[in-house]
């Protein structure tokens, strides 16, 4: 005989038969608590969705902030305030210290010399470079470059070709290896896209950020080919493609010594991006740069200087884009008088630089920073034939095989360079010391304010039971809460036998209900009222909508990323959800407070969610507990803890350590 699950729905009762349901209702309990909760599933019902909304509302916004400008004077003033808080969202900039620049080799090619070259952007922090010099004498046109995601870094064929194009149109070309690339890679390291993404990560959690900490490089190659006789200040441009697209953007951003630049392969819209395939890793974001009205739009109006945004058709960041962002800058460039400034350099086919862009910037760059180029004609169509028949083979790219490279074995490791993660150790140590004079008070205070952590009743949530279940002598609450404003959905079941009347538990697990069942059996058993429950980006409303860097590892950190655009860190979000679900447990069981009990990362939400409202819980459970930030990052290079979007709140140790904030929970 099966046994039967009794749904009592407006006061009707029906039994359905639940096959699983065989065995004494373990399998029962199972199924219907893990049953779907909403109308709907998959894409429809992921938080990362109703996120998705959020961005494209906040990036139509940054744009709709540049259509109101309507005067030069207007448009100075709000470019300049947005670059400061660009500047103050990515974090302190170092000291400037000597870069005690070294060239090893000198190399003489057809019309140009190579210089290898290694500097120090921080002390004891290696950069290796190539220098390209025309041949002849007197200060030049010079453009610094950066390279995308290559294990080859500068030494890639795409990039010294770059500085090729670039000599031989009369610029001094210097192009330099990012963190994690080229002879910067370090022993047993993972990709560079996902190491840049942990570099950030670390340093969000003090005052600094990966892209505070790329832009510092550039500043820094900047600083060495400014320090060149061969260079002339007043004609200085920039240029970089995907990864260094990104830098190129940054970069205009925030050097005004830069005269004109061409980034590739990389700006879009952030609201086209996010929906095909997400903001990616850790140098392309800062901390709610959304917030405060800074989108790629910005990253070409706030220098206010001549910019050729290149773009591929197919490119993975969306063409689509591209011209969104065009609009706007075309709009405003009409509406506050500055001409055509900008220039849409296009190219048909995927990712990635060629022959024809490559080419296409250095003519733009020309136009602006060499003498007697300013009537210089870009004739796009017929440069794309430039890439028919291509071969790196036909051309000269300035450096063949065994010539690479600045350092004997090809590593600035092996020269003893300094790995970035210690460099984050040792500041974070030597600003410890404010944060360990803190109470526990002031710590929870800021743990609230820092992840912007709501009390329910800032939410305006609404709270709906959908249906009561019935099966093996347990009821069962189907119950969902929606956010207003975004629509969001917080899906939960609440499992009690009858006048159980033991203290309530939410159980908030990784693995969404299904793993929250095997915790909560325990307590179901003894006589506890048990709200299992799926919070933002976990279980039932789980899921990215786009191939992000960290999703095989962990499929809730494009939302995470999403978030930190927005300025409203996952982990606040997380723990606003648990308060909600915590007073709809208590509501249900006659005022009485919950005990709320968390597995794996989900600690660290409900860390802030015991933080945000002590008074809320009778108390707390971790199991699979993270580890804490504080000794990942004093831990340094030694710490192979992945840290995730998801997982962090920016500045946080500055103040405290999520392991701080719970009492004396175990």
């Amino acid at each position: 005989m099966s046994k039967s699950v009794m749904i009592l729905i407006a006061g009707l009762a029906i039994a359905l038969p639940v096959a699983a349901a065989e065995n004494a209702g373990a399998d029962g309990l199972e199924a219907v608590v893990c049953a779907r909760v909403l109308p709907f599933a998959g894409k429809a019902a992921m938080t990362s969705a109703f996120v998705e909304r959020e961005i494209d509302a906040a990036d139509t916004a940054c744009d709709e902030r540049w259509l109101t400008l309507k005067s030069k004077a207007a448009y100075d003033t709000y470019r300049l305030d947005l670059r400061r808080k660009m500047l103050a969202a990515i974090g302190t900039l170092p000291e400037r210290t000597p870069l005690n620049a070294r060239t090893v080799a000198t190399l003489k090619r057809d019309g140009y010399v190579i210089e290898k070259v290694i500097f120090e952007s921080m002390p004891g922090l290696l950069v290796t470079a190539n220098l390209f010099i025309p041949d002849g004498s007197g200060r030049r046109p010079t453009v610094v470059m950066s390279c995308g995601h290559s294990n080859e870094g500068k030494d890639c064929n795409t990039y010294l070709r770059a500085c090729v194009i670039a000599v031989k149109r009369g610029f001094v070309a210097l192009m330099f290896d990012p963190y994690f690339q080229g002879e910067r890679r370090v022993k047993g390291q993972i990709g560079s896209t996902n190491c840049h993404t942990q570099m950030g990560l670390r340093g969000t959690l003090i005052d600094w950020s990966a892209p505070l900490l790329r832009i510092w490089d550039g500043m820094r190659a900047i600083d060495y080919a400014l320090s060149r006789p061969e260079v002339d200040p007043a004609r200085l441009g920039y240029m970089g493609q995907s990864g260094g697209g990104t830098m190129a953007a940054l970069m205009e951003a925030a050097d005004d010594r830069i005269r004109a630049a061409a980034p590739s392969c990389y700006l879009t819209s952030l609201r086209e991006l996010c929906q095909q395939m997400g903001p990616q890793d850790g140098e392309q974001n800062i901390y709610g740069q959304l917030a405060f009205g800074l989108n790629h739009t910005g990253y070409v109006l706030i220098p206010d200087i001549p910019i050729a945004v290149t773009c591929k058709f197919s490119d993975m960041f969306p063409f689509a884009g591209v011209r969104t962002l065009f609009k706007t800058v075309r709009t405003v460039e009409r509406n506050v008088g500055l001409g055509e400034r900008a220039f849409l350099n296009c190219a048909p086919g995927p990712h990635g630089w060629t022959e024809a862009t490559e080419t296409s910037s250095v003519l733009y760059l020309a136009r602006h920073l060499v003498p007697g180029c300013a009537d210089v004609k870009i004739d796009l169509e017929d440069l794309w034939l430039l890439d028919q028949g291509f071969s790196y083979d036909k051309v000269d790219i300035g450096l063949a095989e065994g010539e690479r490279g600045c350092t004997p074995e090809l590593s600035t490791e092996m020269l003893g360079a300094r790995h970035i993660h210690d460099i984050i150790a040792e500041r974070f140590a030597a600003g410890s010391a404010a944060c360990q004079r803190l109470d526990t008070s002031a710590k929870r205070a800021a743990a609230r304010r820092l992840a912007k952590v709501r009390l329910p009743s800032e939410t305006g949530y609404r709270a709906k039971e959908t249906a009561i279940l019935a099966v093996d002598g347990l009821e069962v609450t189907r119950l969902v809460a929606q956010y207003p404003g975004t629509g969001a959905l917080l899906p939960a079941v609440l499992v009690k036998r009858p006048g159980a009347s033991e203290t309530p538990v939410l159980v908030t697990a990784f693995g969404g209900r299904a793993a929250g069942l095997k915790l909560a059996r325990r307590y179901i058993d003894g006589g506890h009222p048990v709200m299992l429950a799926d919070v933002s980006g976990i279980g039932e409303i789980g899921g990215d909508l786009f191939t992000f860097y960290g999703a095989k590892e962990r499929p809730d950190e494009g939302l995470g990323a999403m978030c930190y655009l927005l300025g409203t860190p996952l982990v606040g979000r997380r723990a606003t959800d648990m308060l909600v679900l915590a007073e709809m447990l208590t509501k249900r069981c006659g005022g009485r407070k919950p005990l709320l009990v968390a597995s794996g990362p989900l600690a660290i939400a409900a860390a802030h969610a015991y933080a945000a409202d002590s008074a809320v819980w009778t108390g707390m459970e971790f199991t699979d507990r993270p580890e804490s930030w504080f000794d990942v990052l004093l831990a340094g290079s030694k710490s192979k803890t992945m840290l995730r979007y998801a997982d962090i709140v920016p500045e946080a140790a500055l103040s405290y350590d999520w392991t701080e904030i719970c009492g004396d929970s175990p």
